[in-house]
């Protein structure tokens, strides 16, 4: 089971020297992999942050550690609505719009 505190994946998480300059774009694409798994029920947190990233880096990448903050894992990214993606964690209304267009995409793919 994961625990919150991963520093190969979630360095800036907890700056304890895990890597050095702090945050940059440049280590997005090297803090977390495409979930090994097309299935998003299976997917962890991590595979969570890099969808996000991955969907739109330049709309939703600044909201990806959110996801990590409020443990949002392969599950719960279905089951959100654009509501509970303002309220909760938020993002304003055009991030939530494109994020629930991405998860619906996801919920139409066949794995």
């Amino acid at each position: 089971m994961n625990m919150c505190r991963q520093p190969a994946s979630s360095p800036n998480m907890f700056p304890d020297g895990n890597r050095t300059g702090g945050y940059n774009v440049s280590t997005e694409s090297q803090e977390s992999k495409a979930p090994a798994n097309k299935d998003p029920t299976t997917w962890t947190v991590e595979d969570v942050v890099w969808f996000i990233r991955d969907a739109d880096a330049q709309a939703l990448g600044p909201h990806a550690e959110i996801f990590r903050k409020h443990e949002i894992d392969g599950n719960a990214l279905l089951l959100l609505k654009s509501d509970m993606i303002m309220k909760y964690l938020g993002l304003k209304l055009g991030p939530a719009l494109k994020l629930c267009y991405h998860i619906d995409k996801l919920k139409q793919t066949k794995f």
